[in-house]
C-alpha cells in the first residue's frame, strides 16, 4: 500500500526538491551570477496542476552546463505553491551562507565534491557572514543533506559540484491557509519485507545527512526483501523523502489530498504511465514515457501515475503538500 499524499524531496519534497531564500507564494528566485555572467533569470513556469511534467537527463545536464558557463548558480525547473520549488544547482566560490525562515532545503548531490558547513550560528566576520561553531562534512555524488528552516548552511571547497535542490515549507506561512500539519503517516513498505522500521521526523533545528553508502544499502535492502520503499524522514505538511523501487505488481496511484510526487530517477529504466484515468492495473488514455537515470517526473495531486517494464529501477521520491 502507498501512503496517499507528497519532493517535495520532500525534495519531497523535491524536490524536496533551491536557491537563495525564496519567500512568498510562487515567487521566482533570482539566478544570481557570480562575477562574470549571470544576467536576468529566465521565466520560471509554475508547477502544472492537472498533468505531469517531465525533464530528461539531457535537459538537466544542459542546464548545469549553462549555469557553469554563465557562472549562474541556479536553474529552476518549476515553482509550486507555498515556496515549493525544484532547482538545478551549482555553487560559486563566493556564495555566502544562507538561512531560510519557513522553508527547508533538500540537497541531492549529483556530481563533484564540496565541504558542507552547517548548523552553528551566523555571525559577521571581516565584513561577510560566516558560520561559527557549525558542523563540517565532506559531500560527494549521491549524498543527501536536509536543512531545516532557520539553520545556516554553506558549501566551500566545491569541485565540479552539482546538485538538485528541492525547497518546501515546513513552517506555517502567513499566506498559506490552515491545513493539517501533522507529519505524513508512515507509508507501508509493501511486499515480503516484514514490519517497517520506525521513521524519524525531520529535525527542526539541525541538519540531517545520508551518505551514498547509506542510500545504496537502502536500495539493496528494498530489492532483497521486495519492499518498495525506505523512508528517510517525515516532515510537517505531509512532506517526506523516500528511497524507492517499483515492484512488478505495483498498481497505479493518485493522491487526492493535495500532495505531489517528485520522482528523481537514479538507476535502471522503466516506462511511466501517467495522466489519463486509472483502469484496474493500468492507466487508460494517458501518457507513456521511457524514463532513465537523471530524469525527473513531477506528478501533481489527483493525477494517475504508474511505472511498468521496470529493469533495475531506482528513484528518490520526494513528496510534499501543495495545498
Amino acid at each position: 500500500m502507498r501512503h496517499k499524499l507528497i519532493a517535495a524531496i520532500g525534495v519531497v519534497s523535491l524536490v524536496a526538491l533551491f536557491a537563495n531564500g525564496a519567500q512568498g507564494q510562487q515567487r521566482a528566485q533570482s539566478q544570481r551570477g557570480g562575477g562574470a555572467g549571470g544576467g536576468e533569470a529566465a521565466a520560471v513556469p509554475d508547477a502544472p496542476t492537472g498533468k505531469t511534467a517531465f525533464w530528461t537527463n539531457d535537459d538537466i545536464q544542459n542546464r548545469w552546463k549553462d549555469n557553469e558557463a554563465k557562472k549562474t548558480i541556479n536553474s529552476r525547473l518549476f515553482n509550486g505553491p507555498y515556496n515549493i520549488s525544484t532547482n538545478v544547482r551549482i555553487v560559486l566560490p563566493d556564495d555566502p551562507p544562507q538561512t531560510h525562515e519557513t522553508t527547508a532545503d533538500l540537497w541531492i548531490v549529483t556530481a563533484g565534491t564540496a565541504t558542507a558547513e552547517t548548523d552553528g550560528e551566523m555571525v559577521d566576520g571581516n565584513g561577510a557572514k560566516v558560520i561559527r561553531n557549525g558542523a563540517r562534512r565532506a559531500v560527494h555524488s549521491g549524498d543527501i543533506l536536509y536543512v531545516p528552516p532557520g539553520v545556516p548552511h554553506h558549501f566551500v571547497d566545491a569541485s565540479g559540484f552539482r546538485a538538485f535542490l528541492i525547497r518546501f515549507d515546513t513552517i506555517q506561512d502567513p499566506q498559506r491557509p490552515a491545513r493539517q500539519t501533522a507529519v505524513a503517516a508512515p507509508e507501508t513498505q509493501r511486499g515480503r519485507g516484514g514490519a517497517q522500521a520506525a521513521i524519524p521526523d525531520a529535525p527542526t533545528n539541525k541538519t540531517a545527512f545520508w551518505t551514498i553508502d547509506d542510500i545504496q544499502n537502502r536500495w539493496k535492502n528494498n530489492e532483497a526483501k521486495k519492499v518498495a520503499n525506505s523512508r528517510l524522514f517525515n516532515a510537517p505538511f505531509s512532506s517526506s523523502a523516500n528511497v524507492r523501487i517499483v515492484l512488478p505488481d505495483d498498481p497505479p496511484l493518485t493522491h487526492e489530498d493535495g500532495t505531489a510526487d517528485l520522482w528523481v530517477v537514479t538507476a535502471g529504466t522503466a516506462t511511466a504511465e501517467t495522466d489519463g484515468q486509472v483502469d484496474g492495473k493500468t492507466v487508460r488514455n494517458g501518457v507513456r514515457r521511457a524514463v532513465h537515470p537523471g530524469d525527473i517526473l513531477y506528478v501533481p495531486p489527483g493525477v494517475p501515475h504508474h511505472f511498468i517494464d521496470v529493469s533495475g529501477f531506482r528513484a528518490l521520491l520526494i513528496r510534499f503538500a501543495t495545498k
